[in-house]
């Protein structure tokens, strides 16, 4: 008879064990290679220790997703600037109000978000990033991969960024790469 509470303790450690090593892997940062377009052609790597995404739906004008990665504890709740060595990225991602919200590839576009009475044609996406005090608007080049999706509060938006712009002579090289697994926000 007592080899079956035995047994069972063995077990009860190693289902723990596996649930633990199961946390650990589903909560991996996401790692971003940043080359800001600042002109100094430098590459920095965002780990993501915040990750979020925010869905809206504008009537008749637009969809929106957006995802912030950011190197340090921000929420959804409110905006906590950056310190001088943080790092954030937001992709925005726009689509036309008919079209569903779905996995797929959204080409990079003008980082100008139409006015208020505009409708949006096509999906695409666009990269602003924030280091200290200041931004960073990464010209067209490249896209984003949304891989899996689930808008619902609870869910979460995977994928991967892709972004590449070589520079022009005018304005300098900048790039977005690595993938993400942002938390969707709850909402009100």
């Amino acid at each position: 008879m007592a080899v079956a509470p035995a047994r069972a303790a063995r077990s009860a450690r190693w289902l723990i064990g596996l649930a633990a090593f199961a946390c650990r892997s589903q909560s991996t940062p996401s790692s971003i290679d940043l080359a800001l377009p600042d002109g100094t052609g430098q590459h920095v790597e965002l780990s993501a220790r915040s990750a979020f995404a925010e869905y809206v739906e504008l009537p008749d004008l637009r969809k929106e997703l957006r995802i912030t990665l950011a190197s340090y504890s921000v929420s959804c709740e409110e905006y906590v600037a950056p310190g001088p060595d943080d790092l954030t990225l937001v992709v925005t991602i726009t689509l036309p109000a008919a079209d569903p919200l779905a996995p797929g590839v959204f080409p990079s576009a003008s980082p100008a978000l139409p006015d208020a009475g505009v409708k949006v044609t096509r999906g695409s996406s666009f990269v602003v990033a924030r280091r200290g005090a200041r931004s960073f608007v990464f010209p067209p080049g490249g896209s984003v991969e949304l891989r899996e999706l689930d808008v619902t509060p609870t869910g979460a938006v995977r994928g991967l960024l892709a972004y590449e712009f070589p520079g022009d002579g005018v304005r300098p090289a900048a790039g977005a790469r690595g993938k993400f697994d942002a938390r969707m926000c709850s909402g009100p």
